[in-house]
């Protein structure tokens, strides 16, 4: 990618919409081989309707505190999951992409406990919150693909925590694109190159810096020769020296971007060889 400036990470938006809008035609048998489960057009899935709902980008798919009615399946786009102070600071505390489910945590309650808005042009399956025991009990490959996808959005909950047991604020962000290359890998697209649908502020909102530091971050990073960022788009150059760098938590937040040095490969540890070397201070 040639690119004058590969720091900046602008806070694009996309013009408000109005109401989502539905589309039928869709099956349950649609939502299961997304999800990749094996389905054949005799199944009793592909005679179960299910609504495909639209959302625009910068629409809200559930409003914080609303009755919790349905969970979603992500079919296309990307989800912001966050909660709002009362001072009107926004916390975000995900992102939702192809396959993913929302509104799981609330199947345990009588209102989300979160608000959830698309990034861009996005859609969703719906499953009614009354029609899921039915379902399971019709289809348990139902079942077994929500038990999946239940257990799938806990393991999210712990990257994040992976994400935030880092001090400096350049190992959050590795961590952050590490995770967020495998998701993407696993929608079937490229691990190496992608495009952010999220802005450096909900970004920094996430991992918990101010969205100053995430350019800073991107730009050690970039400096570093592991990834290169044009915009929004950004590719990992050296995925194995991105991992290395991921996994140090001690250097200090304030402490200087860690120097490329050239030390000789036999002269590294065997967990620091890498690609192209550098130091992580201590």
């Amino acid at each position: 990618m040639n690119c004058p400036d590969p720091i900046q990470i602008a806070d694009q938006r996309t013009p408000h919409h109005p109401t989502p809008t539905k589309s039928a035609g869709t099956s349950i048998a649609d939502l299961l081989q997304m999800s990749g489960v094996p389905v054949s057009p005799s199944d009793t899935a592909a005679r179960i309707p299910v609504t495909l709902r639209t959302v625009h980008a910068g629409d809200s798919l559930v409003h914080e505190g609303a009755p919790a009615d349905a969970i979603f399946f992500v079919c296309a786009g990307t989800f912001k999951v966050f909660r709002t102070d009362k001072d009107g600071y926004e916390q975000v505390l995900a992102f939702a992409i192809r396959s993913e489910v929302l509104g799981f945590d609330a199947l345990c309650m009588a209102t989300y406990p979160v608000a959830i808005s698309a990034l861009e042009e996005s859609a969703v399956y719906v499953i009614p919150r009354c029609d899921i025991p039915h379902l399971c009990e019709a289809l348990p490959a139902f079942g077994l693909m929500l038990q999946s996808a239940g257990s799938l959005t806990l393991a999210r909950s712990r990257e994040l925590v992976d994400i935030m047991a880092a001090v400096a604020s350049e190992v959050r962000l590795a961590r952050f694109l590490i995770q967020h290359s495998r998701r993407m890998a696993d929608c079937g697209q490229s691990p190496r190159r992608f495009l952010l649908r999220m802005g450096r502020r909900e970004i920094s909102s996430l991992l918990g810096v101010a969205h100053e530091t995430v350019s800073r971050s991107f730009t050690t990073l970039s400096s570093l020769g592991l990834l290169q960022v044009c915009a929004r788009e950004v590719e990992i150059l050296d995925m194995d020296g991105l991992g290395a760098f991921a996994r140090s938590t001690r250097r200090q937040l304030d402490a200087p971007a860690p120097a490329r040095v050239r030390t000789p490969a036999h002269r590294l540890p065997a967990q620091g060889r890498l690609g192209h070397a550098f130091s992580l201070a201590a």
